[in-house]
């Protein structure tokens, strides 16, 4: 099975995976938990990985292009090359982490009194190379990376370890 990704209408991204599952068609989005400061208290929330885009996970066929296209939200299909869309390699599909239906735990990051970091563990790992902010007050890392051949940026949950404990 190959996964390919379609842009959607922002917030209706569930929906969509909904009304995909509903004709038999495999679809994901992404969600992990983060942390959120509200009132003065961090409290946990679960917030979608890519708002915007939503895989889909089958082998493509004009059939599937008819099946998917019409589905409210979907605006199309990401990757187009002489009119089809090109699948994510098993690297990147691994990498967004399509294998699991499970929410994403936050990473775990070691912040060194100097002011470096270094990704302990949690899909941010996998996309470390690619920070192109860190803000620790926020708990947040910001990554840009291409997804379909188009760069994004992608808002990650991390949890912030001090000095050398692991």
């Amino acid at each position: 099975m190959k996964w390919y990704v379609l842009q959607v209408m922002t917030g209706s991204e569930r929906d969509v995976c909904t009304a995909l599952r509903r004709k038999g068609v495999q679809a994901r989005a992404p969600a992990q938990r983060m942390e959120i400061r509200r009132r003065g208290q961090w409290q946990t929330e679960e917030r979608l990985l890519l708002p915007g885009y939503v895989f889909v996970g089958a082998e493509y066929t004009a059939a599937l292009f008819h099946v998917v296209s019409p589905v409210p939200g979907v605006i199309r299909w990401l990757g187009l090359e002489r009119g089809e869309p090109q699948a994510l390699d098993t690297r990147e599909a691994l990498r967004w982490r399509l294998d699991s239906t499970e929410t994403l735990e936050p990473s775990r990051v070691l912040f060194r009194a100097d002011g470096t970091w270094h990704v302990l563990d949690g899909p941010l790992a996998e996309f470390a190379g690619d920070v192109v902010r860190m803000d620790r007050r926020q708990r947040r890392a910001y990554v840009v990376t291409s997804l379909g051949g188009t760069p994004q940026r992608i808002r990650f949950g991390v949890v912030p370890v001090d000095g050398d404990a692991r």
